[in-house]
């Protein structure tokens, strides 16, 4: 009996000292895990714009879409790159503008499409890829140096969604 009493505390022991060398090691642990987020938040366009680094980034406010009325928008920016966040009632619409990106792609997008397709407006073309016929739900262009982008995407589980050439054309005549 005094063998596995003797025994219970010299246990016990050991664990209370691997516990408090554990909980130390936490306590006095800078490593950082993961990558940090480069996105800062921006209150409007202007600010995006200026974040940055680029001459300007302008959307307009009152966007008259097929997908409804807006409900929401946010702006972020990172080195480079200014994007406006849009939702509506079962869509959202990211557009961007900046000068990183692979081969003119600011999207952040690399999904392969079933439909890839050039439109006009007005003298500026623009590539589009999308999973239907005719709906866009990514679509890319280029202006100089400058690189944009515009992504669509359904809430409401539609993996497959897109705008189509009326409301692309909305987005990008109202876009600086």
């Amino acid at each position: 009996m005094k063998r596995v009493l003797l025994l219970s505390f010299v246990l016990l022991g050991c664990c209370l000292v691997l516990c408090s060398c554990g909980s130390k090691e936490a306590e006095n642990s800078t490593q950082e895990v993961g990558m940090p987020n480069p996105w800062s938040e921006a209150k409007d366009a202007a600010e995006a714009a200026k974040g940055a680094g680029l001459d300007g980034f302008d959307l307009v406010e009152d966007l008259t879409l097929s997908v409804g009325e807006e409900t929401s928008r946010t702006y972020r920016y990172m080195e480079g790159l200014a994007e406006a966040y849009l939702e509506f009632p079962a869509s959202a619409i990211l557009v961007r503008k900046g000068t990183v990106g692979e081969d003119g792609d600011v999207s952040g997008d690399y999904n392969t499409y079933a439909h890839t397709w050039t439109e006009n407006f007005k003298g500026l073309e623009v590539t589009c890829f999308g999973n239907r016929e005719g709906e866009a739900t990514k679509t890319i262009w280029s202006l100089g140096e400058m690189n944009y982008s515009i992504s669509a995407q359904g809430l409401g589980g539609d993996q497959d969604f897109g705008l189509k050439a009326d409301d692309l054309q909305s987005i990008i005549m109202g876009l600086q």
